[in-house]
């Protein structure tokens, strides 16, 4: 005869969660610019209308391009890609799809978006690794409208998707100790971009100069086009004190020369190195060497944010 033991039925073990499995993928974050600033000036209801339907339209390109939506995250969309050509066809189907919504006071919807590749840890659905994190980095550095891809993923990319990558140089990504190479998509021929970075191959006689930027941790490198900085979350330099103007001044490059040009109310300073400093006032004057350059507030109070230039 059994005893208890025997006869009483097995504990009914739960479910083991997905086993983990590492995967070459492409990781692509696109992020709503400028909705911070939506939530203010419209309110919650409004605001969320609006941040949702940019990120359906980057789901709806995303799953086009043969792309998985991983998760959203707040203004955030994250994907993952087979490869980097599909992310890059799908970030520009994402900003095509945005920038046709109904502008913000006059202001084209626009998003930031960062990709990277690399082996991806996968378990229960969701994506992991160091891939994904330099990924999310990328995108933080991003200005609206703009495109950036890391190395890994620019060298992966197809011969006939490369013609529209400008370089931009190496990037600190923050809480990373490495350097990474960055990358942008130009992906409106016709729009009025930040020309950022060496121009393209093949595209007639090079630069005789570049204008090296560093604000922060971050880094640009302009060889053609302007650099837009002010308050205003839409510009490529965006400043958080207090004295600067919503749209302060812009950094432009003229037949190689570089021009720094204020349209604020309190002022630009400029700081030559081994020069004497100058301020503007609705006015421009040519960057030289090197030296820094402040905001509204002069080079001697403590709330000055610094922007360091450098012409090789």
């Amino acid at each position: 005869m059994p005893n208890a033991a025997e006869s009483a039925e097995a504990p009914e073990v739960p479910d083991a969660p997905d086993a983990a499995a590492t995967e070459e993928r492409t990781v692509l974050f696109a992020d709503v610019a400028g909705s911070t600033r939506m939530y203010e000036q419209f309110g919650d209801t409004e605001a969320l209308r609006r941040v949702g339907a940019c990120l359906t339209a980057a789901r709806d390109a995303a799953e086009t391009y043969q792309g998985e939506v991983v998760k959203t995250i707040g203004d955030e969309i994250m994907c993952v890609f087979p490869d980097s050509g599909t992310a890059l066809l799908a970030a520009c189907a994402m900003q095509a799809a945005v920038r046709a919504l109904p502008p913000v006071n006059d202001i084209p919807m626009a998003l930031r978006i960062g990709f990277h590749s690399g082996s991806v840890l996968r378990r229960d659905g969701d994506a992991f690794g160091d891939t994904v994190n330099v990924a999310a980095r990328i995108v933080a550095l991003a200005s609206a409208g703009q495109i950036l891809v890391g190395d890994a993923a620019c060298t992966t990319l197809p011969a006939y998707l490369k013609y529209g990558i400008r370089a931009l140089g190496h990037a600190s990504l923050r809480g990373r100790n490495a350097e990474i190479r960055l990358h942008e998509v130009v992906w409106d021929m016709g729009a009025d971009l930040t020309l950022v970075g060496s121009t393209l191959s093949q595209r007639g006689p090079a630069p005789i100069a570049a204008l090296e930027l560093k604000f922060g941790t971050y880094r640009w490198r302009l060889e053609s086009g302007a650099i837009t900085i002010g308050r205003d979350a839409m510009n490529q330099i965006v400043l958080t004190t207090r004295r600067a103007s919503r749209n302060h001044a812009r950094i432009e490059a003229r037949k190689g020369k570089f021009f720094v040009k204020d349209s604020s109310t309190n002022g630009t300073f400029v700081r030559p190195e081994g020069g004497e400093e100058v301020r503007l006032n609705r006015e421009e004057t040519m960057l030289k060497g090197k030296g820094s350059i402040f905001f509204g507030d002069p080079p001697s109070s403590e709330a000055a944010e610094e922007l360091r230039y450098f012409i090789e």
